[in-house]
């Protein structure tokens, strides 16, 4: 594909039927405007320096068309990541500025309303285009689907097989809850990407049964979506054994493959195992992966009007099974480590508090004394440079200083004397907060370690009691 054929901005990228042959192809049409002319003038006028403030309806008034067509609601997402996205209907917008403002304020105005202007008809210029190109590709009766930058819009599910069904599943312009799917239906089942499931550690169950690929949202990934979608029916026709194989049977085998490699948390081969630096968080991570893969095997299980898969699931229970022992051994090391921070915290609390009323008495005590000492220091200081200035002033000014100090010797022993019970008792409050909030955090760390492995171990132990014959289940120390 040529660096100057940008998707959904110079052209559509369409599936299409292969002429007098079995099996689709990827096509482009141009993006084309009738109206190129009348945009050129437009764009020129609102680039020109020309600024009287009825010159923006004038250039709105030049065409019935650029109200009609281009000042018209769009259903067209400028980004398909954003929210809020659309072109409003604009065709009744008239420019209007007060008769107050000066000349040159209404210059600046209007040069930054033609600016505006420029820009509306830049994004509607390309909005009008894509629609002229979905009519075009939607009178096609060879063209299966085609790209778009509409919001929340997809393509219709179509058979070209009475084996495959297809369809792109998209919602953009929501934001956060934009969206780009590929979705593939063999025999009325769904090809799900089960080993993402492992490949990325973000994604959900929920998540990963909605779509057979998925996308980031870039207009250029349309090809990318394309060519999938292209391939999977092109080799659905020609070898229905192969296209089980590659989209199916290889997705199970990299389930399985992937899980085996995130059991391994001694030499974590696993990329997203591998950048856990802790090693319970690992383990804690085998669980959450290994529990939650127990969910997609009704999934996998409905392969087997299509293929024999009854392996893979033997082998995903096989290693549930023999994981949970060690599941349940750092849920008993992690249980023995939360009882003993909480006896630690039982501890560590009455010595903090009691340093925490210790620091409390001493800092009322000596923070007043200490803010008065260094203040009578400074003062003492700025009297003692004065004098090599003036002796006369400076003599006057010590006077008056002892007049005022007269207990600054008191003051200084007071001072002297209570700063390193002062400092020794911050010293001794600060570690003991040290000690009693680390105590505290093990025992939030620990917490959540014990209802995580207590939910893996709950789930992976009552799966297996119900689908494996020989299980003879785990040793009831934990209360569910």
């Amino acid at each position: 594909m040529s660096d100057e054929l940008k998707i959904n901005s110079t052209h559509l990228v369409v599936l299409k039927k292969t002429p007098h042959e079995e099996g689709v192809s990827i096509d482009y049409i141009p993006l084309l405007n009738p109206m190129r002319a009348l945009l050129d003038r437009t764009y020129k006028k609102c680039n020109d320096g020309l600024h009287h403030k009825e010159y923006p309806n004038e250039i709105i008034e030049s065409d019935k068309n650029l109200r009609n067509i281009f000042l018209s609601n769009y259903d067209f997402c400028w980004e398909i990541s954003g929210a809020y996205q659309g072109l409003e209907n604009l065709s009744n917008y008239i420019f209007e500025y007060d008769d107050e403002l000066s000349e040159q304020k209404i210059k600046e105005k209007v040069l930054d309303d033609k600016l505006s202007l420029k820009h509306q008809f830049l994004y509607r210029d390309l909005a009008y285009m894509l629609e002229l190109a979905y009519d075009k590709a939607k009178d096609n009766s060879n063209i299966l689907a085609m790209s778009h930058r509409s919001h929340g819009w997809g393509n219709t599910p179509f058979k070209l097989t009475k084996n495959l069904e297809v369809e792109f599943k998209t919602n953009f312009g929501y934001g956060r809850k934009s969206y780009f799917y590929a979705k593939l239906r063999f025999k009325d089942i769904d090809i799900i990407p089960f080993s993402e499931w492992v490949t990325y550690k973000d994604r959900t169950y929920d998540e990963i049964v909605k779509y057979s690929q998925r996308y980031t949202l870039e207009n250029q990934n349309w090809k990318t979506a394309m060519e999938y979608v292209r391939d999977a029916i092109n080799l659905s026709i020609d070898d229905d054994v192969e296209f089980v194989e590659k989209y199916i049977v290889t997705e199970c085998k990299w389930l399985i493959k992937g899980l085996k490699g995130v059991c391994n948390v001694e030499k974590p081969t696993d990329l997203v195992l591998s950048r856990i630096k802790e090693k319970r968080a690992r383990i804690e991570y085998k669980g959450k992966k290994l529990s939650g893969s127990l969910d997609f095997i009704k999934s996998i299980a409905e392969y087997e009007l299509i293929t024999s898969v009854g392996n893979f699931i033997n082998d995903l229970e096989q290693l549930c099974e023999d994981e949970i022992t060690s599941l349940l051994q750092e849920y008993k090391d992690n249980d023995n480590e939360l009882k003993k921070a909480v006896d630690d915290l039982k501890i560590e609390t009455p010595k903090f508090e009691k340093l925490q009323v210790d620091s409390n008495n001493i800092s009322g005590t000596f923070l007043p004394l200490q803010k008065k000492y260094i203040r009578i220091v400074n003062l003492y200081e700025r009297i003692t440079q004065y004098q090599t200035k003036n002796s006369d002033t400076s003599q006057r000014l010590q006077e008056l200083f002892n007049i005022k100090y007269h207990d600054y010797g008191e003051i200084e022993a007071n001072y002297l004397e209570i700063k390193p019970k002062y400092e020794e008792i911050q010293t001794k409050y600060s570690e003991s907060h040290e000690r009693y909030l680390k105590v505290k955090q093990l025992i939030v760390d620990f917490s959540f370690y014990e209802r995580s492995f207590k939910r893996y171990i709950k789930k992976i132990d009552d799966h297996l009691h119900m689908h494996r014959k020989n299980y003879q289940g785990i040793e009831k120390t934990i209360k569910f």
